[in-house]
């Protein structure tokens, strides 16, 4: 059984035997590379595909077992509609076709694999309508219209959280299936130690924007700095780099006191930083899931985000893996940065109830085995790895 596996894959995380060689760089993201190495793990052959702007041909790159097919992509992508990289993953796919494909997610990718006609599964990371009202441009509404296609021409649909699914429309829900993000078990291996907190709160953002809030983040810090005056900010992600959105506008309010503008860094950076954390703030006014709060929890980080910022509530078990308040509010947010600051044993028990909820619903053990089990589903017989798992799982041979 071949996986193909098409999507913003980072090459620098794939677990194989040509992992450290000088690749180049691609639209990455963690999580479909987290994917791809849990498929492996448990003894798949994997195809994976994904594109980067900086070759002019594709490539295709072999491993024992994985095989990874790599398209151009040219700049600007959206004012073409994303045609030419469609189109190009679409050659590589056929090219190089597995038995089944598992695309993330409801844009260019899986377009590429469902012109295919191979079997393909779309991963839902979000409900391109809410984006497009919250981020009302042309890039937004070319991605609204792609995801429109994908939901369409899509047999089979997997949303990453209750909150995604809830957010569909009754006739895409009916062929939506939900199944949760997952941490990698070994996210959950090399944090066994407990880690040494730095003097610093953080928080990941993709963007500056409204949806992210990480203004009104800023805002409570400085409330906070008035009774710590030592602690720090440490601002992780796009629009987070010195000079960048986030650090003009501290500067324009008086908020660069005690902050850190530190950008897009590596995933290891990005977990060493979220690991070593006091605690971590996310104040983001809406999100489907919530990766980097699933990454601190596993990391023994406390955790604060927003009573009403989708997922968050439910992947925080109500409040007792995590604070909530009003994302909205300085003033609240201030409240639970200070009671994590100052409160060791809140910090201890909101670290353990995390840990064990974290454990119990999100572990790459139960949630890839959720994966597989709707594969086999699809293709109405059972999955069977070409080899034996390289690692303690449960049998991922499952029935129909």
């Amino acid at each position: 059984m071949t996986i193909g596996v098409c999507g913003p894959i980072d090459l620098r995380l794939l677990d194989w035997e040509l992992k450290g060689q000088d690749f180049p760089e691609t639209n990455s993201f963690p999580l479909p590379t987290h994917f791809i190495n849990a498929l492996l793990h448990r003894g798949y052959d994997v195809v994976a595909y994904t594109n980067s702007p900086h070759i002019k041909e594709s490539m295709v790159i072999e491993g024992k077992h994985l095989k990874v097919c790599i398209a151009p992509q040219r700049p600007q992508p959206g004012r073409r509609f994303f045609l030419f990289e469609v189109k190009e993953l679409q050659k590589l796919i056929e090219s190089h076709p597995a038995d089944l494909m598992s695309a993330f997610w409801s844009y260019e990718y899986s377009w590429a694999a469902l012109r295919t006609g191979i079997p393909t599964v779309v991963s839902l990371h979000d409900v391109a309508l809410q984006i497009l009202l919250q981020h009302r441009d042309m890039f937004r509404l070319v991605r609204w219209a792609i995801n429109y296609i994908v939901v369409s021409k899509a047999k089979h649909l997997i949303a990453n959280s209750s909150y995604t699914y809830n957010m569909l429309d009754r006739g895409t829900r009916r062929k939506t299936k939900i199944i949760n993000n997952f941490y990698t078990s070994e996210l959950e291996e090399s944090l066994q130690q407990p880690e040494q907190k730095g003097n610093y709160i953080t928080s990941v953002s993709m963007g500056f924007s409204h949806r992210k809030n990480i203004s009104t983040a800023l805002h409570a810090f400085a409330m906070v700095r008035q009774k710590h005056p030592k602690l720090e900010y440490h601002l992780l992600g796009a629009g987070m780099e010195p000079d960048g959105e986030a650090q003009q506008y501290a500067r324009e309010h008086a908020l660069e006191d005690g902050v850190k503008f530190l950008g897009v860094q590596p995933f290891d950076v990005v977990l060493h930083e979220i690991s070593h954390a006091k605690a971590l703030l996310h104040p983001a006014r809406e999100e489907s899931f919530g990766m980097v709060l699933l990454e601190a929890m596993v990391s023994h980080t406390p955790v604060i985000g927003g009573s009403k910022s989708g997922y968050v509530p439910t992947l925080l078990n109500g409040g007792k893996a995590g604070l909530l308040c009003d994302i909205n509010s300085p003033a609240a947010i201030a409240d639970c940065v200070l009671k994590l600051v100052e409160d060791e044993r809140l910090r201890n028990e909101l670290v353990k109830q995390a840990y064990a909820f974290a454990r119990d619903n999100y572990s790459e053990e139960v949630i890839v085995q959720q994966h597989l089990d709707y594969y086999a589903q699809v293709l109405g017989k059972p999955l069977t790895p070409k080899r034996s798992s390289t690692k303690k799982y449960k049998s991922a041979i499952v029935g129909a």
